[in-house]
């Protein structure tokens, strides 16, 4: 009973017969793609445009504006908003700013000191000794 499954000699005697025939054409189908429309799958990918290199780049970075950065964008408007601002508001952000850092750490450091001395009074007091 013939089985409705090409067997794998089939396979291989389609695939010599097509090598056969593509050798024969010159190693490509251009009788048949004479009447195809080929299209790239994907659009041409846009390179940069090339920067101008020597005097021509020397001349075009002198004459272009210049970039500004981040932290100088911040710094410019936090400018700008202070100088909007009324003196009243000006004097009351300057003293909540003023040594902010370094007002923190010294309440830190007391802080602790003072945790430090009530641990070792508690400990103190229960060995049975006084402060």
């Amino acid at each position: 009973a013939p089985s409705a499954k090409p067997s794998l000699q089939q396979a291989v005697d389609a695939s010599s017969a097509l090598q056969r025939q593509m050798a024969e054409q010159g190693g490509a189908a251009s009788s048949v793609a004479e009447g195809l429309e080929f299209k790239p799958a994907l659009p041409a990918p846009k390179l940069p445009a090339a920067k101008p290199t020597g005097l021509q780049g020397l001349l075009a970075s002198l004459d272009g504006k210049k970039k500004m950065s981040t932290m100088e964008k911040s710094r410019h408007d936090w400018g700008n908003f202070k100088s909007k601002q009324d003196e009243a508001t000006r004097d009351e952000m300057d003293r909540f700013a003023k040594d902010g850092y370094l007002a923190k750490q010294a309440f830190l450091a007391r802080t602790d000191e003072r945790q430090a001395e009530v641990a070792r009074s508690n400990r103190r007091r229960g060995m049975g000794l006084k402060d």
